[in-house]
Parts: structure tokens; sequence; C-alpha cells
């Protein structure tokens, strides 16, 4: 695929979060984004999102979108649209607390706590099936079922209001929203392959894999004013050989647009390092072609030092 066209997907999705859109919410402790609860008066947006991210599959790009792993669970929901049933209920799936901690662990580790609670919990905890929850800075309640208000959260309902809880949080809550993002990714990958796939696999195709190996990427490398041979690049694989895998994730973000790899592995990618001799600058990068410029830094530990620099400080298309 060409740099530009993966320019465009990547320029796109790094817009489409941001928070002043009010399309996805993003939570810091589990770093990923989730889709809003407020009401729209059009959904198209997240339509137009699901193609997106479908064409992007379709295009064999790896998009920098960090949803949580329940996300792939409702796209598989079912795997292949309704046939000419257009008021068919999609993106639906039964959920539980360990899904609700990848989007929000702490709000996870409450309702653990509160199924493993061995004191009165309708007299010390004093909960009912109301609850509140934040929306663009505004403190909402919302009720869980008929007269929730004054539904006391006992020792023995306690499972159903934490089921009922999830279930609002990841089903019924963006229930139009996810409806319309579903109904874009399958107009495009509308397949009965899907049926054949995990979550975990969709996720794969949409972000690519975590698992790399720089090894295997130094195999695939060209040059561009550099050969193997010669003492930046020598001094530049052994830096990078070294580092931790959280700063070689960086690196291959910081290069590439993605701190995944193609679902074939590395022998899929094209890798490019270019020279350049004032030794002055940082390492750059152009992510839409996955090149490296890399200055002639004759000195190890001065190359580590940019590299880290750059790598550590640079945006990238990682959205918050």
């Amino acid at each position: 695929m060409g740099g530009l066209t993966k320019e465009w997907f990547l320029l796109l999705i790094k817009q489409v979060f941001r928070s002043e859109y009010g399309m996805f919410n993003y939570d810091k402790e589990s770093q990923v984004f989730w889709f809003s609860t407020s009401p729209q008066e059009n959904y198209q947006e997240f339509h137009l999102v699901g193609v997106l991210m479908g064409l992007a599959v379709y295009n064999s790009i790896n998009l920098d979108i960090r949803f949580p792993p329940c996300c792939y669970k409702k796209l598989l929901s079912p795997a292949v649209v309704p046939y000419n049933n257009p008021n068919a209920t999609v993106g639906v799936t039964p959920f539980t607390v360990a899904d609700l901690e990848k989007c929000q662990p702490s709000l996870a580790k409450g309702l653990k706590e509160l199924l493993q609670y061995e004191g009165d919990v309708e007299e010390d905890l004093c909960m009912t099936y109301q609850i509140s929850y934040t929306e663009f800075g505004q403190v909402k309640t919302r009720i869980l079922k008929p007269g929730g208000q004054d539904t006391p959260v006992t020792k023995e309902n306690r499972k159903d209001f934490v089921q009922s809880y999830v279930d609002w949080l990841l089903n019924k809550s963006i229930l139009n929203q996810f409806q319309a993002f579903y109904l874009g990714f399958h107009s495009v990958c509308a397949s009965n392959a899907l049926i054949m796939l995990r979550p975990e696999e969709v996720e794969t195709l949409v972000c690519g894999s975590p698992n790399f190996d720089l090894e295997e990427l130094r195999k695939v490398t060209n040059y561009d004013g550099y050969s193997p041979h010669d003492l930046p690049i020598k001094n530049f694989w052994d830096i990078v050989m070294n580092l931790s895998k959280d700063l070689q994730k960086r690196l291959l973000l910081f290069s590439t647009g993605s701190d995944r790899i193609p679902v074939g592995g590395m022998s899929e990618m094209t890798f490019k390092m270019s020279r350049i001799d004032n030794t002055e600058m940082l390492p750059m990068s152009h992510t839409c072609f996955n090149q490296l410029v890399l200055p002639s830094y004759q000195s190890k530990k001065i190359m580590k030092q940019k590299l880290l620099i750059a790598i550590q400080n640079a945006e990238g298309f990682g959205i918050e």
C-alpha cells in the first residue's frame, strides 16, 4: 500500500479520536478508548469510523487504535450481518467484570470488591440500582432497572447488580453508537470468513501483532546512503537490540506509526533507513513510508542519547 494512503489513514484516525469531538473517551489507566455514552443527533460518524477501520483491514494497513478486547467481541456479535433484517440487534454480547477490567480497571476493581464483601452489603454500603457516571465533566445518574432507585443492593442480589451494571456500560449505554460502528465495519469486511475468527484475531487484523523481533526487522531493512557495514548502522542495531521491550516498541511506533507488525510478521514489512550528515539533528521518521532518517553519528554514546530523546518525546499516533 502506498505511503500517502497509509499517512491518510493514520492522520484521520488521529483526528477522529480527539476528545473535543466527543465520540470516544480515553481511560488513562487502561490506555484504551471507549465509546461515549452521550446521545448523538446523528450516529453516521460512528458508521464512518467503522468503515475506516474496515478499509484499513482491507488494505492491510495497521492502525494504532486502542480499543479493549470487548470491542472485538462485539464486532463478532454476530460475525455476519443478519441478512435482510435492518432491525436486528447487533454488537450485543454478554460480558463479565473481567471484560470491564480491560476497559475501566478501577471501576472493575470496585465491583469485584462488592462481590467479595463479607459484611452487611445493604447496611454498610447503602447502594441501590441507581448508578452515577461522568459525561463531559458532568455527573449523571442512571437507573439500571424499573424502580431501581428504591431497590437496595444486598448480598443476595449483588451479582445481579454487577451484571446489570456491566451490561449497561458495555452494551446498553452505547447501543446506537456501536450498532452504527458495527454496520460500518461490516459494510467493508462482509465475509463469512469472520465466523472462523476469534476476537483477538480480529484485533490482530486491525492493529497488527504485538509480537515482534527486531532481528527480523534488520533482515528486511533497506538502506539509502548507508550500507549494513557502516559504523553508524552497526552502532544503531547494537543499541536497539539492547533496549527494553517498551523502548523497542516506541522505536517501532516512531518509525512506522504503529508499535505492532503485520499479521504475516516482519517479513511482510518494508523498512528503510536513510542517511543525513547533520549530526546536530535528532533522528527523524516518515511513518507513511516506514522510514527512519538517521544522522551519521560517529559516537555510539551520542547516537543512543539522541535516539532516546527522539523516540521518547515524539507524539506518534498513540492518540490521547
